[in-house]
């Protein structure tokens, strides 16, 4: 309806009155109207959260975690999730001293506050003397605990502000070690207590030491919750806490935001119940045991112990053991533990990206609901197909926030993220499943930062229920392997843009967040010099990963290679420990290759992928570094379910996305063509570079076999269009002790050429030694090294053309054949081909208004990137490119004209001559395209393109280019140019005098009648 909609309202302004147009237009805008109110109103969401509540749902990891759970005595410190929670670095922090802004849980909702609970630290105190209190934790809470010390070292308490006012009984030392005290008419708090409240407490010197307004957001603040807290000190100063017998322990006098732990928090969260002050324990240490803010350890609230007579209280040492300090030393500083209320807590995601994925690197950010911000107005959230698309009107600053939930899971955000425009591509949210209804929250989010304090601000969130139908991704695979085989995404596709014809026209590749470190380093240790630390991934892809560039980069082959090339050291760098990458997007079993076939690995969205086999090391494949294809929802009905390619995928080897060979790792013998970097082919008269592969082989089965014996020998034929160089230019190279490390002279090796056959005879002498009377493999050279033996041949005046458009694919082949001996003695042979391809260009000269009557006699100047070609003449018509040969080119009284031996380049032709009676035609521009298979090894099929004349066309059969001369007549002055333009402006002007003279005689007669009148 829509189409005919629009093309109503194209008829109406296009014929009959004005009025009619009018009318025609009215109703056009009604049917318009009709139209974009019936899209809105497909377009309102399902259901409207409810205005009267406040539905948060989960929040992506607190409400997974079991009540009453201690995360951190059950996995250990190191194994628990950080959180970012306030501040980070020194700006607006306490005192300016240097903090991480990173926390973790220590318990979780209803753990109660315990009286005593024995905390055994040996050799610092017996007995009753280690017991404490513990921090009880509330239903709807958390225990945070900071990975560092926030402060610098403070004093357990102010000596000079203690005795001047309070003095102390029963000793002359200089304080007591009391926490805090509420006495008749009177009050006291230590200076770790000051420094842990939330009240802009000065402390004796006159310094403010809250460090809850310093460190903290407003937002995290108002999650705190202020309380007393359990297992201190609370007697008199006068008195302290020196009781000989039991400790005396109560809640605080005072409320607290943040606190020192107390040493039965050790015990029960920490899961510290034993040890000694010599014995590091690393989930009470400082990071790499070295405490921030050059502070020697931090405090610990409880105050009941006397080793000696003295004035002692609990601390951890930097190194992570339990121990004990004067309360006015000042080496140790307060390293806070928080309880944080969830009740407005919205979403805990990804650090870096807001999402439900996370590496072992990866910290996570929390997302409070902030009721100063309001709520979403005009708010809506519709889903069409795999698109998500979210609005509303906020007044936060970084977009929209979301997360999926599962009705099914309550407690679980299947995904979760943040959008600045609203707009999200489902598809590429793992764990989402196409078909099934979720309840999708969103809200306007404000990100924290490094300096207010990392939590995020939210709005209330809206709710409604969607179902997206997703596309499915895969990467097709052939090969034959026994492993197994999994994918790891290292790239994410962002900005698609698809051509006219909705193919793949351009695509960003970005950096998966938490992968920017270890794709960076892997790419410096592959040999990649300055690169991009922001996005290592898009650095790699525009420089190995076989995408032609103009000009050309360095590596565009790399993709093939099966050993060699910078992207084939990357994938191998990083399939060596793929634990930094993340989990696994997608996997096949082993045995899915045990014969030859193609099989499809489906992965968990679009993107850049690294694909590991399991059985690399013992014969399996390489690993491959492969994209996604895209999917472009206009076509889902039309091609492949929507997934589309590059339209020149294949063209000048392009890699195809989500289509890879599998590359053995133990390939007895391999062969390519190194030096095309642009893969269009070759010039005659060139030099094509040749490179064979071949591993050393292990030789520890051969112990049956005596050195003497023992063949390992290379034959390599040559097609007769190659002439192969003397044995002086052929190289061995090894890829030890360094890379391409020369060889080619070790005694016993003998290379030998001839005719078109080149022979490396002693191969073993690189590698094999006599051991014992058997042939062995020698220590510098371990098995699997690499040996690659390279040499120069000429692509000769004999060599093979291929022609476009079904004319012949007639590669120049060269097959090396290897040679070895077997365990029983015998020998068996190995066979690996490459190819190197020349073009011809075929030309039709016709007549333009009549294409059946060919034109011979045309005469052309060939010329590539501005300068001319020279050509030698074969036959009538026929041409081979020749660099002793002249510039003119003609075509035969047939209107034929070839070009033999070029490469697949631009070609640009000038007409010198046209035959008699003809005009010559604008300059035109003739490229032949190969396209080559999915490993770039060889090309399926060719076609010409054209450009600067319509005159200059692909014929119907797509074998030959027609050039149409046009006629000297004056139906095709338009297309002469020249003389021929001049001409038509004679006889324009000359019908324009005609045709002006009567209306300006009508004209001037009409003045004058005016004038009589």
């Amino acid at each position: 309806m829509g189409r005919l909609y629009a093309f109503v309202a194209f008829f109406s302004v296009s014929r009959g009155s004005e009025s009619r147009r009018g009318v025609l237009a009215g109703i056009a805008f009604a049917l318009s109207i009709l139209m974009l109110l019936t899209g809105v109103m497909v377009a309102l969401p399902a259901e409207q959260a409810e205005a009267d509540s406040l539905e948060l749902g989960p929040d992506g990891y607190f409400s997974t975690l079991s009540a009453g759970a201690t995360p951190v005595a059950s996995n250990g410190w190191a194994n628990t999730r950080r959180i970012e929670f306030g501040k980070q670095g020194t700006s607006g922090t306490y005192a300016g001293a240097e903090v991480s802004g990173g926390y973790k849980t220590l318990g979780y909702g209803g753990n109660t506050g315990i009286a005593s609970v024995m905390a055994d630290f040996s050799t610092v105190a017996q007995g009753s003397y280690a017991a404490s209190g513990t921090t009880s934790v509330a239903a709807d809470e958390v225990l945070l605990f900071a990975e560092d010390v926030v402060t610098p070292g403070v004093q357990f308490e102010i000596p000079r502000y203690f005795s001047s006012t309070w003095g102390c009984t029963n000793n002359s030392g200089p304080s007591c070690n009391v926490f805090d005290w509420a006495g008749i008419g009177s009050s006291y708090q230590s200076q770790l207590a000051i420094t842990s409240t939330a009240n802009n407490s000065i402390d004796g010197y006159g310094t403010k030491t809250d460090i809850v307004d310093y460190n903290y957001s407003p937002i995290e603040v108002s999650q705190l919750r202020t309380a007393p807290i359990e297992g201190v000190c609370t007697e008199s100063p006068a008195d302290g806490c020196l009781n000989a017998t039991a400790p005396i322990l109560s809640d605080s006098n005072f409320q607290y935001s943040a606190f020192p732990l107390s040493s039965g928090d050790l015990a029960k969260y920490l899961d510290h119940t034993t040890g000694n002050d010599h014995q590091s324990d690393p989930n009470l240490s400082c990071p790499s045991e070295n405490c921030a803010n050059e502070t020697e350890g931090y405090w610990l609230r409880t105050a009941n112990y006397t080793m000696i007579v003295g004035y002692f209280v609990f601390d951890v040492e930097r190194t992570g053991h339990p121990d004990g300090g004067a309360t006015n030393e000042s080496e140790n500083g307060l390293r806070p533990a928080v309880r944080v209320r969830l009740d407005n807590l919205l979403l805990s995601a990804n650090g870096m990206n807001q999402t439900q994925v996370l590496s072992s690197s990866d910290s996570l950010r929390l997302t409070f609901v902030d009721g100063a911000a309001g709520s979403l107005s005009n708010a809506s959230a519709v889903a069409v197909k795999s698109r998500l698309t979210l609005s509303g009107s906020h007044g936060l600053q970084d977009g929209f926030g979301f997360k999926l939930v599962d009705p099914a899971e309550p407690t679980k955000v299947v995904a979760s993220g943040l959008s600045a425009s609203g707009v999200v591509d489902v598809s590429e949210l793992p764990g989402v499943v196409s078909g099934k209804a979720y309840d999708v929250y969103w809200w306007g989010q404000e990100n924290g930062s490094a300096d207010t304090g990392w939590s995020n601000r939210a709005t209330e969130p809206q709710m409604t229920s969607l179902t997206f139908t997703i596309p499915s991704y895969g990467i097709e695979l052939t090969g034959r392997s026994d492993g197994a085989l999994t994918a790891y995404r290292i790239g994410e596709y962002r900005d698609e843009v698809f051509d006219q014809t909705g193919a793949l026209k351009s695509v960003m590749l970005n950096t998966p967040s938490g992968l920017g470190t270890v794709l960076k380093d892997t790419a410096e240790s592959a040999g990649g010099g300055d690169v991009d630390a922001d996005n290592p991934v898009g650095w790699v892809a525009s420089r190995w990963l076989g995408y032609p560039t103009d000009p050309l980069s360095d590596d565009v082959t790399s993709a093939f290679s099966p050993y060699a090339g910078s992207l084939q050291v990357f994938a191998q760098e990083l399939a060596k420990d793929t634990g930094g990458l993340g989990a696994s997007a997608g996997s096949l079993p082993a045995g899915t290759f045990s014969t030859l076939r193609t099989e499809t690995l489906t992965v968990s969205g679009p993107g850049l992928y690294l694909i590991v086999d399991s059985t690399q090391s013992s014969g399996g494949s390489l690993p491959i570094i492969v994209g996604s294809k895209v999917f472009n929802e206009a076509l889902e009905d039309v091609v492949e379910d929507g997934m589309v390619d590059f339209a020149d995928a294949g063209v000048k080897g392009k890699p195809r996305l989500g289509q890879a060979v599998l590359k053995t790792s133990v390939t007895d013998v391999s062969k390519r063509v190194v030096n095309d970097a642009g893969l269009d082919g070759f010039d005659v008269g060139s030099e094509v570079e040749f490179e064979i592969a071949l591993r050393v082989p292990d030789l520890s089965g051969l112990s049956g076999v005596t050195y003497d014996a023992y063949e390992f020998k290379v034959e390599d034929t040559a097609a007769p269009g190659l002439t192969l160089p003397a044995a002086s230019g052929v190289k061995v190279l090894v890829d030890v002790p360094s890379p391409d490390t020369d060889v080619t002279n070790t005694s016993g090796l003998s290379i030998g050429v001839s005719g078109q056959i080149l022979t490396v005879n002693g191969l073993k002498a690189v590698f094999a030694e006599d051991s014992g009377g058997h042939v062995a493999n020698m220590a510098t050279i371990p098995v699997g090294s690499l040996m690659r033996i390279r040499y120069a041949a000429v692509l000769n005046t004999g060599a093979s053309f291929s022609a476009p458009g079904g004319g012949g694919l007639d590669p120049n082949e060269n097959t090396v054949t290897l040679t070895r001996s077997t365990s029983d003695g015998d020998t068996e042979s190995r066979t690996a081909s490459a190819n190197a391809y020349a073009f011809k260009v075929d030309l039709v000269k016709v007549d333009k208004d009549d294409t059946s009557t060919a034109l011979g006699g045309a005469k052309f100047e060939v010329s590539r990137g501005g300068q001319a070609l020279k050509f030698t003449k074969v036959s009538a018509g026929v041409y081979r490119l020749d660099a002793s040969g002249g510039t003119e080119v003609v075509t035969h009284t047939d209107g034929m004209l070839t070009l033999l031996g070029v490469e697949a380049r631009e070609l640009s032709f000038r007409e010198t001559q046209a035959p008699s009676g003809y005009f010559t035609v604008s300059d035109f521009m003739v490229e032949v395209v190969p396209v080559w298979n999915a490993d770039a090894s060889e090309v399926t099929v060719a076609s010409y393109r054209t450009g600067g004349t319509n005159l200059a066309y692909v014929s119907q059969d797509g074998r030959s280019v027609t050039v149409a001369d046009p006629s000297k007549s004056l139906t095709n002055l338009p297309y002469t140019g020249g003389v021929g333009i001049l001409l038509l402006l004679i006889i324009g002007g000359v019908f324009l005098v005609f045709a002006v003279r009567p209306y300006y005689l009508s004209h001037r007669a009409e003045a004058t009648a005016n004038i009589l009148i």
